[in-house]
């Protein structure tokens, strides 16, 4: 046999070998349903996040082509509460719109990968006892950090020890960063009445902030909004 026909030969063998793993990996998964994608993706927010009345849909495309392969026209998650990492968000609604999947780890290892969609989404509030629990947790300078709501802003309490004295308040509103985070941000801040510097202002707000982190939500919605209600945070996208 000539070198020639020895490469031809391993070169086919190689083809072969791709084509079949090919038809491996399309039969791995079978027989994709919505049911299985729907009790999959409920089992993985339960095992992450405590939640009350969660429901999930899964809104197909008409053909089963696109169902097989792990793309979808929409997913909704949406529950009376989602807790994660020491925060409560309530009434929440969020929905993905043409998601694909990465069907494989979704079947076989129960992990709920996105590999692309389009938009979300999103309604959810936060209300002002769950923000305070979330602020008695929170490592900073400032004890007994307190918020409450007033004329559609903040107000932020607190002991913050300094030269002079340590009853610090400040006032101020809600600002979205890069969509996932909500930090507050003072339009006046002072202790025992004397307006605080900008030194130590910059130091209290680093460990305050960012206020609600929407990374622990659940196909991590984009967030457009933060609007403060009478007793809530609404948020938005």
């Amino acid at each position: 046999m000539t070198r020639s026909n020895q490469q031809r030969i391993r070169w086919l063998a190689t083809v072969v070998a791709a084509i079949v793993g090919v038809g491996i990996a399309s039969v791995a998964v079978t027989d994709v349903t919505v049911a299985g994608v729907r009790n999959r993706i409920s089992q993985k927010v339960r095992s992450r996040y405590q939640v009350e009345n969660l429901r999930i849909g899964v809104i197909p495309f008409e053909s089963d082509y696109w169902t097989q392969r792990g793309r979808f026209k929409a997913i909704v998650v949406a529950a009376d509460k989602v807790s994660r990492k020491g925060i409560n968000i309530r009434k929440v609604y969020i929905k993905a719109f043409d998601v694909v999947l990465d069907i494989a780890q979704l079947y076989e290892e129960g992990d709920v990968e996105t590999v692309s969609r389009q938009n979300t989404a999103l309604s959810a509030r936060v209300y002002k006892n769950d923000l305070n629990k979330l602020l008695a947790k929170k490592k900073s300078a400032i004890q007994n950090l307190h918020i409450e709501f007033q004329d559609n802003q903040l107000v932020v309490t607190g002991k913050y020890q300094l030269l002079f004295g340590h009853s610090l308040r400040m006032v101020g509103v809600l600002k979205v960063k890069d969509h996932r985070r909500i930090n507050f941000v003072p339009t006046r801040a002072s202790v025992n009445g004397i307006p605080l510097p900008a030194g130590p202002l910059r130091g209290a707000l680093s460990k305050l902030n960012p206020l609600i982190d929407c990374y622990t939500l659940p196909l991590r919605p984009r967030v457009d909004k933060a609007e403060i209600h009478s007793d809530y945070v609404q948020l938005k996208g």
